[in-house]
């Protein structure tokens, strides 16, 4: 449910962050990857073989280095053997090119394929997950998960991925061929790599948290950008800018301080990194001079050396670069297993009735509440005859949009029982409670697509004569066929659609579903009167034989209803037909005049 826009909504917008398990969360995210670990295999296979020809490289390159000292020193090169190393080394790197490209994209694709695997458990999961739920969240921050969440997971895991298997396996490799090349040098090029893992550890257990609020905000940021842009027009209309103004950049500023840390601390490893880099070659050469000036190594060694310290120390900043990626890519599954979490409705597929109901309908004791603290339907009982016309009405907030709402099993009730032909909904499937339906809500809905499309809602198949008919019952075929496409014209937010046409369009799809029960929940609010009697006529023959409950504040809309049911605060205080309860002279009577008591 959207909130109203305005200033002093204060810490509203933020929600208490909840204790996380980055281990856990970690392990559950790469058990997203099990389906496509042959994938990952041949990716490391892949990356150490890259790695390994990187490192096997200046070993050649110290042989070419040598052969060419002992030239400039004897007078006398040996070309054949310089030009067949060359070769070795031209092979040996094309083929070191070659397998990092592929090991690339074959991470790479299934790194995507988490993203997708993971919004596809998102959209599955959000049709399981209660409404009462769900209403905890606001739009914007279920949209920040689908978005911006799942891109950052499928985006970071090939790239963390990848850059840590090769920045490890270089890491090794290197200290072992710095090992088989000189272990004076070794020992005096270590040093300095310690004391930036020591850095390193230092500054990713700081950081973590920075990450976490950033997925944070940038779900408060998107839910407030869509919520008010979403209702812009009332935003301008009530001079509520100003107001919008204030959170936005409550949110932005906290945003901004949170990235920015995130971002200066992050930096700061890559250029401590780069500066004990730095130091390792000038040890390497000064004690690596030395080597060569008392006969202990040439000068092929020392070449071979500095190669070696640089394939050694670089996997070092990538390893803290994919940690810190890492983190945000934690943080954000963390945001998506938050929903993946949720309880869920429970279900019972498969069993209940499968064919198609009669319409018989028996509320017994229901109670029901969206809070435990306040009751919205106090034992209601009630029982439905196929093809009646049942009309609902009280004062705002009496529960009558809560009666449809537990009908459809959109919420699930707290005790009491609701029958459809004699079976429990709590036993049904509730896929089949909502194909024993047709509903129209207060708040039209279209999507964007043709008339058609919109009409022949969940069935393809519909025949465009039955669409046509449809329309031409509501009143509506006129309007159509005027639009530069006729039924073919696509609705979006250019078409410049009516209230009321939106809402006629929203019952001519009800319409066209061939559902033997039918709800209404204030479907002609915003119609005009000749429109809603239009409507109301074709309502009187396609209703017939169906069971119709018709929530409304119009009572002249449901003047020819069956039966009247009269809620207040949750309970039926009246029931029976227009003229019986205009008789009784009681609150309905209050209500009817209140509507028409200016009209003489």
């Amino acid at each position: 449910m959207a909130k109203g826009v305005g200033g002093g909504r204060g810490p509203s917008w933020t929600r208490a962050e909840k204790p996380r398990d980055l281990r856990a969360s970690a392990g559950r995210l790469f058990s997203y990857m099990g389906p496509y670990r042959k994938h990952l295999i041949v990716g490391i296979i892949l990356a150490m073989v890259s790695s390994l020809l990187s490192l096997i490289g200046p070993q050649y390159i110290s042989d070419i280095t040598d052969s060419i000292q002992s030239g400039i020193t004897n007078g006398t090169f040996d070309t054949g053997l310089i030009f067949n190393i060359s070769l070795i080394l031209i092979a040996m790197y094309s083929a070191g090119v070659i397998t990092s490209m592929v090991q690339h994209i074959v991470i790479g694709a299934s790194s995507e394929m988490v993203g997708a695997n993971m919004r596809q458990d998102l959209s599955s999961k959000i049709n399981r997950v209660p409404l009462s739920i769900l209403d905890r969240y606001r739009t914007g921050e279920v949209m920040s998960r689908f978005t911006n969440d799942c891109h950052t997971v499928s985006n970071g895991c090939s790239e963390s991925v990848t850059n840590l298997i090769t920045s490890i396996t270089m890491l090794i490799g290197g200290f072992l061929m710095m090992l088989v090349t000189d272990v004076t040098l070794t020992i005096v090029a270590v040093i300095p790599v310690m004391v930036g893992f020591v850095i390193l550890y230092l500054v990713t257990t700081k950081t973590t948290r920075f990450f976490r609020q950033q997925s944070k905000g940038l779900g408060e940021l998107n839910a407030l950008v869509e919520e008010v842009y979403g209702n812009h027009e009332v935003v301008r209309a009530y001079n509520g800018m100003e107001g919008f103004r204030s959170d936005f950049e409550g949110i932005n500023e906290n945003l901004h301080d949170t990235m920015l840390k995130a971002r200066i601390v992050t930096a700061m490893v890559p250029q401590l990194m780069g500066f004990l880099n730095n130091m390792e070659y000038v040890l390497v050469c000064i004690v690596g001079s030395i080597l060569i000036l008392d006969g202990d190594i040439g000068y092929g060694t020392i070449v071979a050396f500095i190669i070696y310290v640089r394939l050694f120390t670089n996997p070092v900043v990538h390893i803290s670069e994919s940690i810190s990626r890492m983190q945000s890519v934690i943080s954000a599954s963390e945001r998506v297993f938050e929903i993946l979490d949720l309880d869920e409705m429970p279900d019972t597929t498969g069993k209940g009735p499968m064919e198609q109901s009669s319409g018989r309908i028996e509320f017994r004791d229901i109670c029901f509440s969206y809070t435990p603290d306040r009751e919205i339907i106090h034992n209601l009982n009630l029982v439905v005859e196929p093809g009646s016309k049942i009309a609902i009405v009280g004062p705002t907030g009496s529960g009558k949009t809560t009666i449809a709402n537990l009908l459809m099993r959109f919420y699930d009730i707290d005790s009491g029982d609701i029958l459809i032909d004699g079976t429990s909904i709590k036993d049904t499937d509730r896929g089949w409670v909502h194909d024993q339906f047709c509903y129209v809500l207060q708040d039209s809905w279209l999507f964007e697509g043709t008339v058609a499309d919109n009409i022949s809602f969940t069935n393809p198949d519909m025949s465009r004569s039955t669409i046509e008919a449809v329309c031409q019952a509501v009143g509506i075929d006129g309007f159509v066929e005027s639009l530069p496409q006729g039924y073919d014209t696509v609705l979006d937010e250019k078409t410049g659609l009516s209230a009321g046409q939106k809402q006629q369009l929203a019952i001519a799809r009800a319409l066209a579903r061939d559902a033997p029960m039918i709800i209404l929940d204030e479907a002609t609010s915003s119609v005009d009167t000749r429109t809603e009697k239009k409507i109301q006529e074709a309502m009187d023959i396609l209703t017939f034989g169906r069971t119709s409950f018709i929530i409304a504040h119009r009572l002249s809309t449901i003047v020819d209803s069956d039966l009247i049911l009269v809620m207040r605060d949750g309970s039926i205080v009246e029931r029976g037909t227009h003229d019986e309860l205009l008789a009784i002279d009681g609150f309905y009577k209050t209500l009817y005049d209140s509507q028409f008591e200016n009209c003489d």
